[in-house]
């Protein structure tokens, strides 16, 4: 009967199973230490939440501070397409009235279309709160206000004591403050320049409709370049707030106890 040489063998055991189990017997046993314990790693700290208005609106949590406000755009902006509709039943009795050949097809078309944009728009206002206030087991079927829930006024506007701030400030309060003062210069522009120039040119479009100098088409240009400067100013505003909640959190204080330079009345 053939046999295979030892070594062969020996070698065979060590291709198949490794060095650790390769071991001939009558040889001493190498007890291998057990192994080391990894060294246990402490994830990093969880990074406060980003304040951007598009994630807000998305989901604001279940901070009473952050469902407030947030209720409160909702509100705002429901208000803003309101008056978009109420605008558009005005200019739709004013096109019923007009003789024909004073409005065009497309005219009466593209009117239509924005009456159904608007009520489209309430619509989904309207759910995106009902879904809200169902998430937080509250009920609101009659879209109302709710007791308690009437938001708190804008904070006050000016800028920050600086100075007045408690310690060292670090570098996530530097660049929120770096963010309030680019929102306030925003906020300025549109309050000074954008809305002012935006309702003054929807109402001279309003004149020239009436003398026929100026389309329909005109005027609903106006009124959408109004409604964007409206949003706008919105969501500037409610950037601010979440700007402020965020700072007061890395302070340790509240909105209300933030240093302020100049507090006119709130609003």
């Amino acid at each position: 009967m053939f046999h295979f040489p030892r070594e062969f063998l020996v070698v065979l055991a060590l291709l198949l199973t490794g060095p650790a189990r390769a071991v001939e017997p009558g040889s001493p046993l190498r007890i291998q230490p057990p192994p080391r314990p990894r060294p246990v790693v402490t994830p990093p700290a969880s990074r406060p939440r980003p304040v951007e208005l598009a994630r807000f609106l998305e989901s604001p949590g279940r901070e009473e501070a952050s469902v407030r406000l947030w209720l409160r755009f909702n509100r705002e902006a429901q208000g803003i397409a309101q008056g978009t509709r109420d605008f558009l039943d005005t200019l739709g009795r004013f096109n019923a009235q007009a003789p024909q050949e004073v409005l065009l097809a497309h005219e009466h078309v593209r009117l239509d279309a924005e009456l159904i944009a608007t009520n489209h728009e309430l619509v989904a206002l309207a759910e995106a709160r009902k879904l809200l206030l169902d998430e937080l087991g509250r009920s609101d079927p009659d879209n109302a206000l709710l007791d308690g829930e009437r938001p708190p006024p804008w904070s006050p506007d000016g800028t920050l004591e600086r100075d007045a701030l408690v310690g060292p400030l670090s570098p996530a309060v530097d660049r929120l403050l770096a963010r309030l003062a680019s929102v306030d210069r925003l906020l300025a522009s549109l309050e000074e320049q954008l809305l002012p120039a935006a309702e003054e040119s929807l109402g001279s479009a309003l004149i020239s409709l009436s003398s026929g100098e100026a389309s329909l088409l005109e005027v609903l240009e106006g009124l959408r370049f109004l409604n964007r400067q409206q949003r706008a100013h919105l969501e500037l505003r409610t950037q601010r707030e979440l700007l402020l909640l965020e700072l007061a959190r890395q302070l340790g204080c509240s909105v209300e106890q933030l240093p302020w330079a100049s507090a006119p009345p709130q609003g």
